[in-house]
């Protein structure tokens, strides 16, 4: 019985204190390092939000006053020698628990808790938090009451005022949600409230949200015209050299409806990850700081896309470019230099060709749904498809990137031929 738990306990998901202890043991961060950050970010919190002033007096002291019910006006004065040590005071108090209370709410606590989570997730991640937190929450009064105040019924109203004002779809909605449950958790691991209010809260998903549509196929993904027109205008743009710096921006375009890379990743691909005619995805390039992150967005983790011809192509024409123009030949695939291409150069260049074209704006994203839909088109294995793309479960691949690239015509004349040939 005894090994069987042991076995049970191998495989379940580790915890987030069990992660946080193997990160500091094998020295990818530092546990002080962190430590200091969030005393830090608490400090910056309790400044922005302390009503009080912080005043030298005549006799060289510090002083501040602090919200506190059982002194006459309902606070009380602190008073120290230096100011560092008044603000160590003024932590110290808000921290207490007969006081914490009074002052931390979801806004006091958000820089806190997203030090915390930063340790647990992607930067991306922490940025689409960060853009949900100013859609939705910023300004509105459950953010500023007093986390203790907090009932489930001021949340349960919150909520679904704010599911009918944004018509939120349940998509919209998980991400939404996330910072209610997320943060108010780490208010009860703090001990700052004794449970999360949000967990009884219930939401009538079928009834209460908007149903999603898919989109229409042809906003969704380009067309084969369209793509030849982008490939004549993308060998154009890379034999004129008009972008010394970003000249290999062109090839990247390309590249990206040869294998179906997100446009951070193909940023980040370097000649090493190239074996033979297959390459390895392991890394991208995080906007808007381009800075480089040593894994791919969601688990699916490295992934090997084998390369058809015309991508190899688009490989050999990048190498002899940065040979001839004495660029780096051994770093990044798509970069002159030693630093990995701009990812708003990509982004640029792919509504250029499309105003160019005449055709409807298309984003890079739209290229990746471009090859995966022509994949499944080509009867290429859905199990396949899945793992070059990088999803962990087919029906991402088929729910969200599978659309139809014909024109209507085109797709008359497949279902005469069709119908006609039952």
């Amino acid at each position: 019985m005894t090994d069987k738990r042991k076995d049970d306990n191998l495989i379940q998901q580790p915890s987030a204190e069990q992660i946080l202890n193997f990160l500091v043991e094998n020295g990818t961060i530092s546990l002080d390092g962190v430590e200091e950050q969030m005393k830090q970010t608490r400090l910056n919190t309790i400044l922005s939000i302390h009503p009080y002033a912080i005043t030298l007096g005549k006799d060289g002291r510090w002083r501040t006053y602090v919200k506190d019910e059982q002194y006459a006006g309902g606070r009380r004065q602190i008073a120290r020698s230096t100011k560092e040590s008044l603000l160590e005071a003024l932590v110290e108090a808000y921290d207490h628990p007969a006081i914490r209370p009074l002052h931390d709410t979801m806004e006091t606590l958000r820089e806190e808790w997203l030090a915390y989570k930063a340790l647990h997730v992607s930067p991306s991640t922490i940025d689409r938090v960060r853009n949900d937190w100013d859609r939705y929450y910023k300004g509105s009064e459950v953010v500023k009451k007093p986390l203790n105040l907090l009932t489930k019924l001021d949340l349960d109203i919150w909520v679904h005022e704010m599911i009918r004002k944004h018509q939120m779809t349940k998509h919209q909605y998980v991400n939404f949600s996330l910072i209610l449950r997320q943060e108010l958790d780490y208010a009860v691991d703090k001990e700052i409230i004794p449970g999360n209010p949000f967990r009884r809260v219930k939401v009538d998903t079928r009834r209460v949200l908007r149903p999603e549509h898919k989109k229409r196929d042809l906003s969704q993904v380009y067309t084969a015209e369209e793509l030849k027109g982008i490939q004549k205008l993308a060998w154009e743009d890379f034999e004129k050299k008009l972008h010394p710096v970003h000249q290999l921006t062109p090839l990247a375009v390309l590249f990206m409806f040869y294998t179906g890379l997100r446009i951070g990743e193909v940023c980040g691909v370097r000649y090493e990850d190239l074996e033979g005619n297959r390459i390895t995805v392991r890394r991208m390039i995080h906007h808007p700081d381009n800075t480089v992150i040593d894994h791919t967005k969601g688990t699916f983790g490295d992934r090997t896309i084998p390369l058809i011809p015309q991508a190899m192509e688009l490989i050999t024409a990048a190498r002899e470019r940065q040979q001839a123009e004495d660029g780096c030949t051994d770093g990044y695939i798509f970069s002159m230099t030693e630093e990995p291409v701009l990812y708003s150069s990509i982004t640029k260049a792919f509504y250029r060709y499309c105003k160019e074209l005449g055709i409807e704006a298309k984003s890079s994203h739209k290229a990746r749904k471009t090859f995966i839909s022509s994949l499944i088109d080509g009867n290429v294995n859905i199990n396949t498809v899945r793992q070059i793309a990088g999803h962990m479960d087919e029906r991402t691949t088929l729910n969200n990137y599978c659309f139809d690239r014909s024109t209507e015509e085109e797709k008359l004349q497949r279902m005469e031929r069709a119908i006609m040939g039952m």
